[in-house]
């Protein structure tokens, strides 16, 4: 039959209905979807950016920072900081870390630069980067000085997009107060997302594409319902459309969905839509198989990013706990030590020989000095957390038992690195040398620090007895 017979032809019906459907669904899906998508990732940026500044902070000694902003002459503590805040850049792989003192005026040097965090990459091209008391004269618009500016005055951090010279960016700031409670500059960290954007706009018109596929072939079949001039082959059809609707509802393995298709040979626009339905179920069985597929896919990667964690707070060479996860547990301890629940000790290790071997026979074997010396102290210490909290300094955190047997532990250790460094019969790399010193917490320490610094002193002074011993 000519599709011309028809007043109303369905090809046509169809077809308006469709173009309606898309533009109406791919204009809220666009716009919501944006937006959504949008806030989630500045509120994820919010988040880390916040818990950088505060980590940072917690490093600064403010009234230090503040004298040397004052006077423009840069102290110690102030070099440790531009340390600490280079590898954090270097590690966090953020755009900028840094901090300045923004002026308000409307003359073009309206930003005092204070300490510009940098990678080893920037540090071997420019060295000392913008240095203390730089006043910075044409980086900076009165727009965006004002910014910073008005960022300062506030007690809590703030967030806000800039757009300069070195990029588009998302900022973060924080205002940084001596001890009398006097703001005199402001902490900021950047992340680039010049690209994010674009990014959220591609993911969610890829989203849209693929609903308005399913979505169009269900319009197909709203509008072949309704259409008046259709009879016995739409109860059919809607028979064999709602039993297979019905198997989906209870069966969760979709090769075992099954559509019975009706034998619709109308010639018209019906059997095309009995057509297209039957295409239609074979793409929801692969729809809901790749759905039950990337269900598996995101365990995997939730497996994936606990392992990733884990990584996190291990040491990539000796697979002992690294520096961050001793900050972790010194959080840990300080609170049973302010509850006054406190009982642990600490061993202080300082490998000796470890420059000897690496220059003599190379780093690799120093390497294998290390792990060789850190699985001598983890078998001596089996039930302790040990930390590497340097290129050959370690700690061992005895609690519970191991508390309890502190001084054999202790004495264990020094004998059996005293044996083993005296053994002719094995390699240099394996007379495993090292200088050892115990703290034990008393009621009168007020922090874990306290404890570290007694072992730490005692291993010091038990090094260069060994180094006298030597001579």
């Amino acid at each position: 039959m000519n599709v011309s017979n028809f007043k109303k032809p369905l090809k046509r019906s169809i077809t308006i209905g469709c173009i309606l459907f898309v533009v109406c669904l791919s204009s809220f899906i666009c716009i919501f979807g944006y937006l959504g998508d949008r806030k989630s990732l500045f509120e994820a940026y919010e988040s880390r950016m916040t818990d950088i500044l505060n980590y940072v902070y917690y490093h600064i000694d403010q009234d230090d920072l503040a004298q040397c902003v004052e006077t423009g002459v840069p102290s110690d503590k102030y070099w440790e900081l531009q340390d600490f805040m280079d590898e954090i850049m270097e590690r966090m792989q953020l755009h900028y870390l840094y901090i300045i003192v923004p002026l308000d005026t409307y003359e073009p040097g309206n930003v005092i630069n204070v300490l510009s965090a940098d990678t080893a990459y920037g540090r071997m091209f420019e060295p000392d980067g913008y240095y203390l008391d730089y006043l910075i004269d044409d980086e900076y618009t009165r727009e965006e000085a004002l910014k910073y500016y008005n960022a300062m005055q506030k007690d809590d951090i703030s967030f806000f997009e800039i757009v300069s010279g070195w990029g588009d960016d998302y900022s973060g700031i924080m205002p940084l107060k001596d001890s009398d409670g006097e703001t005199y500059a402001i902490l900021c960290v950047d992340f680039e997302i010049s690209e994010i954007h674009n990014t959220i706009l591609i993911y969610t018109i890829t989203n849209v594409v693929m609903i308005l596929l399913v979505s169009l072939v269900f319009s197909l079949i709203a509008l072949s319902w309704i259409n008046k001039n259709v009879t016995v082959p739409v109860v059919s059809l809607e028979k064999s459309v709602n039993d297979f609707a019905a198997l989906s509802h209870i069966q969760r393995d979709p090769g075992l969905l099954r559509y019975d298709a009706p034998n619709i040979t109308t010639q018209n626009e019906v059997e095309s839509l009995a057509n297209s339905i039957n295409q239609m179920t074979q793409d929801i069985k692969t729809y809901a198989a790749n759905i039950l597929e990337a269900e598996v896919q995101v365990q995997d990667m939730k497996s994936q990013v606990t392992r990733m964690d884990m990584l996190a707070y291990q040491d990539a060479l000796t697979h002992v706990k690294n520096k961050t996860w001793y900050d972790t547990i010194e959080e840990r301890v300080n609170e049973d030590i302010a509850l006054g629940i406190a009982e642990f000790a600490i061993i202080m290790v300082d490998f000796n020989d470890l420059k000897k071997i690496n220059d003599t026979y190379g780093h690799d074997y120093g390497n294998e000095y290390i792990v060789g010396a850190t699985k001598l102290i983890c078998d001596i210490c089996p039930f302790s957390a040990v930390f590497r909290v340097g290129g050959d300094e370690f700690v061992i955190l005895l609690e519970n038992k191991a508390y309890e047997e502190k001084d054999d532990l202790y004495n264990k250790l020094i004998q059996t690195f005293m044996n083993t460094s005296k053994d002719e019969t094995q390699e240099p790399w394996k007379r495993y040398s090292a200088a050892f010193g115990l703290g034990v917490y008393n009621p009168y320490d007020t922090c874990m620090e306290d404890v570290f610094k007694r072992a730490d002193k005692v291993m010091y002074e038990n090094k260069q007895r060994m180094k006298k011993a030597e001579l």
